[in-house]
């Protein structure tokens, strides 16, 4: 047997690069919507002018906090959580007791923080509170400055509509502390330990 598809990418999906890799598409998404902002709308636009909005809004409620579960589908996937070795490689002892424990379907063994993980989340709670208290002011300079310099034209347009950068300030508000997380956190093995909250489940 060996480790199932699903359990290496939801590994994959853990590590630094993917998650600064969604940290950056984040801003990607921003800079769509912004310019989408600076077009006249019409009807035909709606779709291009609303996905940059979904696809934000999508990652800050449901995909960034599924990524930080890891799913198991096979005795060895989790084996290798448990005890770092696939079901074969363990001692018997030890697959006696996940044999005891496991059920047959897809679990999220580690969707219970502990308490490191807590204290990360406390902490880009503070670095995103210190970050918009300059960011926020900083926003509006730099759209009262738009609204007095610049030229008219799209550019104007998108840097002066106050409901497009109304509401991308409210994502990254809502969004900031996660991407503080994903960019800051060094990269997460999924060291070996007891699975204490998916057993209470059984």
């Amino acid at each position: 047997m060996a480790t199932s598809w699903v359990y290496r990418q939801s590994i994959k999906n853990r590590r630094r690069r993917s998650r600064r890799m969604e940290v950056g598409l984040f801003f990607v998404f921003m800079i769509w919507g912004l310019s989408e902002a600076g077009i006249p709308f019409k009807w035909m636009t709606l779709a291009p002018r609303l996905t940059p909005y979904l696809l934000v809004i999508s990652r800050i409620l449901l995909l960034w906090k599924q990524r930080r579960v890891v799913v198991v589908t096979s005795l060895d996937d989790r084996a290798m959580v448990e005890y770092g070795a696939e079901f074969d490689q363990t001692a018997p002892a030890q697959q006696s007791d996940l044999l005891q424990h496991y059920r047959i379907g897809m679990f999220p063994i580690n969707s219970y923080p502990d308490e490191y993980e807590d204290a990360q989340e406390r902490e880009s709670y503070l670095r995103a509170y210190n970050v918009l208290r300059v960011f926020l002011p900083s926003i509006a300079v730099l759209y009262l400055l738009g609204w007095y310099l610049l030229p008219d034209g799209s550019v104007r347009v998108a840097w002066t509509n106050g409901p497009a950068i109304l509401t991308w300030v409210v994502l990254s508000v809502l969004a900031l502390p996660q991407l503080i997380r994903m960019w800051t956190e060094p990269d997460d093995p999924v060291e070996p330990k007891l699975v204490i909250a998916a057993r209470k489940e059984a």
